[in-house]
C-alpha cells in the first residue's frame, strides 16, 4: 500500500473457484474508494493489507518482535510510514465497516520467515497459478504476497506475530526452508 492516495497501490486478488488456486488480479489502485469499489466487486473472505493498521502510530512490541527475529521494519512512527499508517487504518476501518475481514502483513517478512526469496516462489510453493502477465512492479508483487497471506488465513499456512493488541500475519516456514 502506498502513504500517498496518487501513487500506486498494489491490489491483488487469489480466485478459490477454479481446480487450483490462481492469481488473477495484480493491479496498481490510488484512491481510497477505488480500493473499496474494487473490494466491493470481488467480496473476499479476508483482506491483507501491507500497512500497519493502528489509530495512532508508534512502535509497538509487534514490530519489535519481528525485529527480533531478524525482519526490517520501520517504526509506523517514522516520516513517511506514518502517513501509510494513518491510510491503512482509515481503509482497514472502512472496510471493516463494511463487513471485512481486514488484517496487517508485512511482504517482506512474509518471505524471509516462510523461507522463500520472491513472491512468484512464494505463490509458486502454495500452489498458486499465477494467471497475471508481467509481474515484476514491487507494489504488485507486494499485493500477491498480501493475496498469499490472505489465502493462508483461509487454508491454514499462516502464521500470527501477535502482542496482545496488535497482529501481523504472516506464512509458515516450507518445509526444507534454508
Amino acid at each position: 500500500m502506498a502513504a500517498k492516495p496518487t501513487k500506486c497501490s498494489g491490489f491483488a486478488v487469489i480466485d478459490l473457484g477454479g481446480i487450483a488456486p490462481s492469481l488473477v488480479k495484480a493491479v496498481c489502485l490510488s484512491s481510497d474508494d477505488s480500493i473499496v469499489s474494487n473490494t466491493d466487486q470481488i467480496k473476499p473472505i479476508v483482506i491483507a493489507i501491507d500497512s500497519p493498521l493502528m489509530r495512532k502510530p508508534l512502535m509497538r512490541d509487534v514490530d519489535k518482535a519481528l525485529i527480533r527475529m531478524g525482519s526490517r521494519v520501520f517504526p509506523p512512527n517514522f516520516s513517511w510510514m506514518r502517513k501509510l499508517s494513518i491510510r491503512g487504518w482509515r481503509l482497514s476501518v472502512k472496510l471493516m465497516k463494511a463487513g471485512y475481514e481486514v488484517v496487517e502483513t508485512h511482504p517482506r517478512s512474509v518471505l524471509m520467515l516462510s523461507g522463500v526469496s520472491d513472491a512468484l516462489t512464494l505463490l509458486n510453493r502454495l500452489g498458486i497459478e499465477v494467471k497475471v502477465k508481467g509481474l515484476r512492479r514491487k507494489d504488485l508483487l507486494d499485493a500477491s504476497i498480501a493475496a498469499a497471506v490472505a489465502y493462508c488465513i483461509v487454508n491454514g499456512c499462516y502464521m500470527v506475530i501477535d502482542d496482545g493488541k496488535y497482529k501481523i500475519y504472516l506464512i509458515k516456514r516450507f518445509q526444507g526452508a534454508a
